[in-house]
């Protein structure tokens, strides 16, 4: 799964690469709710996150929304667009104010090119998308709405990476349904059954998951064994 880097692009660099990087960057700031980036642009720039947190989404024909994931800082984003010369495939809009670091897409092409330590990240990463994606095409596919959100919660835990995870500040309900293609009711239904068995606390917008072990037992339950190691739980 896509979750948060453990090692970020600027770190793959190391010292002297980062050091030239950052000469050829340029810094810009993004206020909440900001279109920073819209799916068609023509705009080749790659962004690090330096501070904030952004959606990545995509917009239906009848202006529904949909989340595909956040962007956390040290985070890198728009790099297939300066790889493959197409548009842009997705929206990114500023969750919170944001700083940003943008490299131009030669001098990114050119990082990636000479750098073996940087190339085998990017690899990793590229790799890591699509198993996120092949994942949540199974899921929207095959799985219902319960185990559909089982398994975004499972990623949210995975991304903080203990056993007794919060997330804070968490998904609003709407933008929980906006990943899941479903709507808010089933989710607040759905997170408070899971709160009555002590399985996740709720409170504004923090999310703590008190038994992440129960929450995968919940979702196997529900699966085939075969489906759910296809699945990757």
């Amino acid at each position: 799964m896509l979750g948060e880097e453990s090692q970020s692009f600027i770190d793959a660099l190391g010292p002297e690469g980062r050091r030239a990087l950052l000469a050829r960057t340029r810094t810009i700031k993004a206020r909440k709710g900001q279109m920073v980036l819209s799916t068609g642009d023509s705009s080749r720039e790659v962004f690090i996150v330096e501070e904030g947190r952004l959606h990545v989404l995509l917009y239906a024909a009848n202006g529904r929304e949909i989340t595909l994931r956040d962007l956390a800082p040290g985070q890198l984003f728009g790099e297939l667009a300066a790889i493959d010369g197409e548009a842009r495939s997705a929206s990114i809009v500023a969750a919170t104010d944001a700083r940003l670091l943008a490299i131009p897409d030669d001098v990114f092409r050119t990082v990636v090119a000479t750098s073996p330590t940087t190339a085998e990240w990017m690899l990793r990463r590229l790799t890591a998308q699509v198993r996120s994606l092949t994942n949540r095409v199974f899921e929207m596919s095959a799985l219902h709405v319960q185990a559909r959100l089982h398994c975004e919660l499972l990623r949210l835990a995975r991304t903080r990476g203990t056993a007794d995870a919060i997330v804070d500040p968490a998904p609003t309900h709407a933008e929980l349904a906006s990943r899941i293609g479903t709507h808010r009711e089933a989710v607040t239904r759905e997170l408070s059954v899971l709160a009555r068995q002590k399985i996740v606390r709720i409170s504004r917008r923090r999310l703590e998951f008190l038994d992440i072990g129960r929450l995968e037992d919940e979702l196997r339950a529900t699966l085939r064994a075969p489906v759910a190691e296809e699945a990757g739980w």
